[in-house]
């Protein structure tokens, strides 16, 4: 069984709260979250978020371990809290 597999009700509802958590940052940039896909690998499950900005022709890609190889280290909805916030702080950066 892969940990994606293992820790799918985890991941949904960290999907859940970034959606959520991003909702009203991409509508302030005008931007859409394109995708939020995950992978595998020996360091644990990786997150990554495709966001398309009106202003950039290639879209804004961030990635980071989510669920490391021994299992999650916090609830699903406080990391998916975390990587939106880190996201909307990137982005608002981007602004100044």
């Amino acid at each position: 069984m892969t940990k994606i597999t293992e820790y799918g009700a985890y991941l949904e509802e960290f999907r859940a709260e970034v959606v959520e958590g991003l909702r009203s940052t991409l509508a302030e940039h005008v931007a859409t979250l394109g995708d939020l896909s995950y992978s595998e690998d020996d360091e644990g499950v990786w997150v990554e978020a495709v966001v398309h900005l009106p202003d950039r022709k290639e879209p804004w890609v961030r990635r980071r371990l989510i669920i490391p190889a021994r299992g999650p280290d916090k609830d699903a909805w406080l990391a998916g809290t975390i990587f939106s916030s880190a996201l909307t702080e990137e982005l608002d950066k981007r602004r100044t």
